[in-house]
């Protein structure tokens, strides 16, 4: 097994710990807890396998649904995210991401954080819409997805700056 793919596993256990142990017990205003564990979709290296990355995220969504109850919110979600994710990609940083060979970590940090919002916006309305699945509840998708939106970005952000690499 190669250092990044192993250094991705550790990542991806370690951020559902940080959200199971950590974020999940925060409860700001009674219902605001950042969800860090998406972050492993944003920093994920562009150019692996596809199929596999979805089925990874049915799964790594299951985990999360299985801990929260939450009746495969979480696993929609996150596999919306990670079909979504090379068109977000292309909106980001052009059609040019793929022939550059661009490493999440290694970009630009405002393109990153670009990507990171985007990635929040789509994760959090598809996984509102499925927890409250009733369309006279819109305003309340569009209230948790931008309160929760705003720290799980918050957070993220802070944890990209301990993990992004400086530049030299």
């Amino acid at each position: 097994m190669n250092r990044s793919l192993l250094s991705l596993v550790f990542g991806a256990i370690g951020l559902l710990l940080l959200q199971l142990f950590v974020t999940d017990q925060i409860g700001f205003l009674g219902f605001i807890n950042p969800l860090v564990y998406m972050l492993i979709f944003v920093v994920y290296p562009f150019d692996n396998n596809r199929l596999l990355f979805i089925i990874l995220a049915f799964f790594y969504g299951l985990v999360m649904d299985t801990f929260h109850d939450s009746g495969g919110a979480h696993a929609a979600a996150c596999v919306t995210l990670a079909f979504a994710r090379p068109y977000l990609l292309k909106l980001v940083y052009g059609e040019s991401y793929l022939m550059k060979n661009l490493k999440p970590l290694r970009t630009e940090f405002s393109r990153l954080l670009l990507f990171l919002s985007l990635a929040i916006l789509l994760h959090h309305l598809v996984y509102y819409s499925f927890i409250f699945f009733n369309t006279s509840e819109i305003l309340h998708i569009l209230r948790y997805t931008l309160l929760v939106g705003l720290a799980t970005m918050l957070v993220n952000v802070v944890i990209l700056l301990f993990v992004k690499p400086r530049k030299r």
